[in-house]
């Protein structure tokens, strides 16, 4: 069966709105923390002294917290309080508009492909490489910003192409501000874009200013937004700069040596794919060295390689471009001369890769993406009614995640079965919250009976428990309450 590029375009669609509605949670905890608690804080849900140190040291920006924000409050009337259903509204609307943005990227790009069929790889690994629904589903300032800054790409060189009204510059000089009062290291990939419109487009200087206007704009804007956050006027990204960089306080994160990006991202790239992408970036790099994408990449890859704190999630806006800088590459070699060539272009082996892709896009696309906040959702799902209890017997589900108040239920009661005196009580509306795999459907405690509503592992699991190899899971179960 021939696949055309619809159908691609089309699945690619349905993948992103499956990891929207299931990948529940952050990447790294500075989605929760750093988005989702800053805006608990200004809807009162929270104290300033619960938030992380970086709210006390005013360095980050207030326009994500501000979009959490202006959405729980028009849901709020609307009888919404579900902290989960507002979340999925979020991510189902940065999902589509960061597939919008990589939709256009790739339209624009795809005169550069020879013939329909590379120009199909080009829509199928830019729209179904098995990392990216799961990432663009993310309200974190790495995929926020790298879409933000993707688009003022795309505007900016629309209009310098078609030669159409400046103030289309003047806009894209705006999101590429936004972008990096969001995350202050696109700023790094602006510059290398500046330079190539100086050195290589030989740009005239009244477009920099264009540019520039609305990159200017956007500061201000990104202050109006921190003075809203912190109340009082700061400059976010100033802030992030002085305290890591001047200060290093990223360094008590950890320090990583100058190869930690290579290798990881082999290793969570997934070998041999991984090898051959990253064969493909720098040989496109060396192959293409006057090529927009090129002076983009290269100054952002550089600052990362040399900040002693590394994380591999600091590099996810370059993942937009991945795809088409690796298919540019490939297609301006001949296979032919070479053995390693031969070799990726056999069938057997784009047959291999995309089998693995297809397993890696339907596991990350349906998976949650933490445990804790789906287990949050969870007990926020099926603890309901007024009043309620909630017992546990060996972890509080809540108090193990501090500061975490945005995504907890304040209406629950929390009641340890083993010391607390409350348990002995009398409730009408009371739930139990079991760390125990495998636990029975019908448990007493305390003399009191519940009956399973919930797991987090169905009960077939039970047949494939050898030697009791799953009792270590993270499995949990919630129990209600039920008469004698």
């Amino acid at each position: 069966m021939r696949i055309n590029k619809n159908q691609i375009i089309f699945t690619g669609f349905i993948f992103h709105l499956f990891a929207a509605f299931f990948s529940v949670g952050y990447h790294q905890c500075d989605e929760l923390f750093q988005v989702f608690e800053f805006a608990g804080y200004k809807l009162g849900l929270n104290q300033a002294q619960e938030l992380p140190w970086e709210f006390a040291a005013r360095m980050r920006s207030g326009i994500e917290p501000l979009w959490v924000y202006t959405i729980s409050r028009l849901f709020y009337p609307l009888g919404i309080t579900n902290p989960f259903q507002v979340a999925l509204f979020l991510r189902i609307v940065q999902t589509l508009l960061s597939f919008f943005v990589t939709f256009k990227l790739i339209r624009f790009f795809e005169d550069d492909f020879e013939n329909e069929r590379s120009k199909l790889w080009l829509w199928a690994f830019g729209l179904l490489f098995w990392c990216l629904p799961y990432f663009h589903a993310r309200l974190s300032s790495e995929n926020f910003a790298g879409t933000l800054f993707m688009a003022a790409l795309l505007v900016m060189l629309h209009n310098l192409k078609a030669d159409k009204n400046k103030l289309g510059l003047v806009a894209a000089g705006f999101l590429f501000g936004i972008a990096f009062v969001c995350r202050f290291q696109m700023a790094f990939m602006f510059a290398g874009l500046l330079a190539w419109l100086l050195f290589i487009k030989k740009t005239p200087f009244k477009l920099f200013v264009l540019l520039l206007s609305g990159f200017i704009v956007a500061i201000v804007c990104g202050a109006v937004v921190d003075k809203w956050l912190y109340g009082e006027w700061t400059l976010s990204w100033l802030n992030y700069l002085y305290q890591n960089v001047f200060e290093d306080k990223a360094s008590i994160y950890g320090r990583s040596p100058l190869y930690f990006y290579p290798v990881e991202a082999i290793v969570q790239l997934i070998p041999p794919f991984s090898i051959v992408l990253l064969f493909a970036l720098f040989a496109f790099w060396k192959k293409f060295k006057t090529h927009f994408l090129t002076w983009v990449s290269i100054p952002f890859v550089l600052l990362h390689f040399f900040v002693a704190h590394k994380e591999l999630r600091f590099l996810f806006p370059l993942l937009n471009f991945i795809p088409v800088m690796c298919l540019l590459y490939f297609q301006s070699v001949k296979f032919s001369q070479n053995k390693l060539f031969v070799f990726i272009s056999s069938k057997g082996f784009v047959r291999f890769a995309i089998g693995c892709n297809a397993l890696l896009l339907c596991y990350f696309a349906f998976k949650p993406a933490d445990e804790t906040s789906f287990m949050l959702k969870k007990i926020y799902d099926c603890v309901q009614g007024d009043q309620p209890v909630l017992y546990y017997q060996t972890s509080n589900p809540y108090n193990n995640n501090g500061g975490l108040n945005y995504f907890i239920n304040k209406n629950i009661t929390i009641i340890n079965t083993v010391n607390d005196t409350l348990m002995h009580a009398n409730y009408s509306n009371a739930y139990f919250f079991s760390e125990k795999f495998n636990e029975e459907k019908h448990i007493i405690k305390n003399g009191k009976h519940f009956e399973k509503i919930y797991a987090n592992f169905p009960d077939w699991f039970t047949h494939i428990n050898f030697n009791g190899w799953l009792n270590r899971a993270s499995g949990f179960s919630i129990y209600r309450q039920v008469s004698e």
